[in-house]
């Protein structure tokens, strides 16, 4: 199904991009469509969930003949440009494989995600925020068939911009079981390397070229690590590179609107995501203004706030700010917020990083090259050594040149206001030394390189490769624990039989225990939880069956009873303390029987029962 549903989606994509811009070029086009695939997904999504059908079937149904639909539809009048499109692909993809060395500047990234992919399949989940707050909007639109409030204590699944979540729904939707429900950010490597690719075609070097060199960025240790996580960090690096290429773009037919979507994606996935949006509009108004399009320019930056804003204003209507639960500070004006940006920016930190300013830990995690934890997750760290070794001293090298070379800064001419834009946006961030926060920047700096390097004799082109090629491996061979961080190697694990491999590494060492309580839990009934609890993404079955349930009243026993008689509770976790929930139901050993303690009682403190 996944081919199926995607492939009718990817083929609509390409037409419309076609349609919308006749005049851009073949990378910039492959940017949008790569681009509309998941903002058609989540568009369909929606329409499901408001008919209260998100069910694989309607999913299949949908995404198909609306994919159809549009090729039919707007296939003829793009004929001209599709045609033109797949002989420069087709030139491309010729020109790779015929010469060796392009080819081997392909084995990191093809390294670096088939080893993403082997553990977004072999392990259970195992990532805070996605176990948090990331997959329990996906097990709760496949059990309601909607997309609604989860009902939940874990305040980030309803205060958070919620779009790439509603795309790992299309995601699941296409998949037999939870097997590989943590492999839905790869799509967008995709759209992250098209997008870096698409700036280089600017400045000349072939699209064969362009495409082999930017999918390094793909071979970053952060950019491989985040790839096995059902988080969003890879997606929004991807979005806002792709968002600045085609806010740069040349403006021609609808080429606003294309735009748009992108800016629209991207501010809808994470509460960072509004500046580096309100850059890009800015960006393609005054542009627009210029090539004096306005209108479309407008359209464009409406059709951004309509796809992306509405969390934010539904913050505001709730919470009074837009970014709740985080205080946002506006000069004077002070929204109200549990964490400060400081706070929440300089979690986890230890010393000296967290005593540092801003500056120094940007200066820290650009010069790390290895990491004392190597992981999902990196506060500092994680670009490893094609970015401290590679690009950051070639950019420091790029800048002394322009600054003296004429001839070098008309090399750069064409791809400079998409790069700056990139840097500059995405370092307005007090977290952007937390490199899941900035992984558009090495696309942005591996794009510049490439493009002076075009300059460079032959020899030393090939050489300076090959180093990058080196680089990137080494990078690899230092980061691949972290995707199982601190337990057995993933090769370790994958030789286990399969019922040993899916709780030989987990969150924590407990998951034996867990999968054991899943297991109780039948087709019609479900896994309960109450406020003690914050990883509700842990309790759906991995065949998906069962349902999950939020105790959220006050304990007592009447509560708890009518709860689990509504709710078809089977199995259930509750808060262990006097006077909380568990100690209810250890009163009555008769309906409930104890399965286990957590061994976790600091962020976990639960109790597991099973009702007889």
């Amino acid at each position: 199904m996944l081919v199926l549903t995607f492939g009718a989606l990817a083929l609509a994509a390409i037409v419309l991009a076609a349609t919308l811009a006749p005049a851009a070029s073949t990378l910039e086009r492959a940017v949008a469509a790569s681009v509309l695939v998941p903002a058609m997904a989540v568009g369909i999504v929606y329409a499901l969930g408001a008919l209260h059908a998100i069910t694989p079937l309607a999913w299949a149904l949908t995404s198909t003949l609306a994919g159809l639909a549009v090729v039919v539809a707007l296939g003829p009048s793009s004929r001209a440009t599709l045609h033109r499109d797949a002989a420069e692909l087709r030139d491309a993809w010729r020109e790779i494989v015929r010469e060796p060395l392009t080819l081997v500047m392909l084995a990191p990234a093809a390294i670096a995600i088939g080893l993403s992919t082997l553990a977004a399949g072999a392990l259970e989940p195992w990532a805070w925020d996605a176990l948090g707050y990331h997959l329990p909007i996906v097990h709760d639109a496949m059990q309601t068939h909607t997309l609604r409030v989860v009902p939940t204590s874990v305040i980030y699944v309803n205060c958070y911009p919620r779009l790439l979540d509603v795309f790992f729904v299309a995601w699941r939707l296409c998949l037999g079981d939870e097997t590989w429900i943590e492999a839905g950010q790869l799509p967008f490597t995709i759209v992250g390397v098209t997008s870096i690719a698409a700036i280089v075609r600017r400045a000349g070097p072939s699209t064969g070229r362009s495409l082999a060199q930017a999918s390094l960025w793909a071979a970053l240790p952060i950019v491989m690590l985040q790839l096995a996580t059902a988080y969003i960090d890879v997606a929004v690096g991807a979005l806002c590179l792709a968002t600045f290429v085609l806010v740069t773009s040349s403006l021609h037919g609808r080429a606003e609107l294309l735009a748009g979507v992108a800016a629209g994606l991207l501010l809808g996935s994470k509460p960072s995501a509004p500046p580096l949006v309100a850059v890009a509009l800015v960006t393609l108004l005054v542009r627009a203004h210029r090539a004096r399009r306005l209108r479309a320019g407008v359209l464009g930056a409406a059709v951004a706030l309509a796809i992306g804003a509405w969390k934010y204003l539904e913050n505001v209507a709730l919470h009074g700010n837009p970014i709740w639960p985080v205080t946002l500070v506006l000069g004077p004006l002070e929204l109200p917020g549990r964490i400060s940006m400081a706070e929440l920016s300089a979690s986890n930190l230890p010393e000296p990083y967290r005593s540092m300013g801003w500056a120094a830990r940007v200066a820290s995690s650009w010069t790390t090259i290895d990491s004392d934890r190597w992981v999902f997750d990196m506060r500092l760290g994680g670009f490893g050594p094609l970015f401290t070794l590679g690009l950051l001293p070639a950019i420091a090298m790029l800048s002394i040149g322009a600054a003296r070379s004429e001839r070098l800064r008309e090399r750069l001419a064409p791809v400079a206001l998409p790069l700056v834009l990139v840097v500059v946006a995405t370092l307005a961030t007090l977290g952007a030394f937390w490199s899941r926060y900035t992984m558009a920047v090495p696309g942005a700096f591996l794009a510049a390189v490439v493009v002076a390097s075009s300059e460079l004799e032959l020899r030393w082109r090939r050489a300076g490769q090959l180093a990058f090629v080196a680089l990137a491996l080494s990078g690899l061979g230092l980061s691949w624990r972290g995707l199982t961080d601190g337990g057995p190697s993933l090769f370790e694990i994958l030789a286990l039989p399969p019922e040993e491999r899916v709780t030989a590494y987990a969150v924590d060492a407990q998951e034996a225990d867990w999968r054991a309580a899943r297991a109780r839990v039948g087709p019609d009934e479900a896994f309960g939880y109450d406020a003690c609890f914050g990883l509700p993404g842990r309790l759906r079955r991995r065949d998906g069956t069962g349902h999950i349930a939020f105790f959220g009243e006050a304990p007592s026993e009447a509560a708890l009873t009518r709860w689990i008689e509504d709710e078809h509770v089977r199995v259930l976790a509750l808060h262990d303390g006097p006077e909380e929930a568990a100690s209810i139901a250890r009163a009555h050993p008769e309906r409930f029987e104890e399965l286990f303690e957590s061994e976790y009682p600091d962020w976990q403190p639960c109790v597991v029962f099973v009702v007889r």
